[in-house]
């Protein structure tokens, strides 16, 4: 009994960082998208993300939003 609590729990965490990891990819690419970028800007910003995910999601929050660099630049 306790190895089919433990497979669970395991599935069931695995489970939880998939969903959490698919959430986030999809909220940056739809940050990506409704950012006021020119075209040639957003399409690498999505090949970057869609091709090296974790690199990508962390650039984009980071340094990518235009929004983001507004609000550092006012400083």
């Amino acid at each position: 009994m306790s190895d089919l609590v433990t497979t669970l729990t395991g599935i069931a965490f695995w489970a939880t960082l998939m969903a959490a990891y698919v959430t986030l990819f999809g909220a940056t690419i739809v940050s990506i998208a409704r950012a006021s970028l020119d075209r040639r800007s957003r399409t690498r910003w999505i090949w970057l993300v869609v091709l090296a995910p974790g690199i990508g999601i962390v650039l984009w929050f980071v340094t990518g939003r235009p929004a983001a660099r507004t609000a550092s630049s006012r400083r």
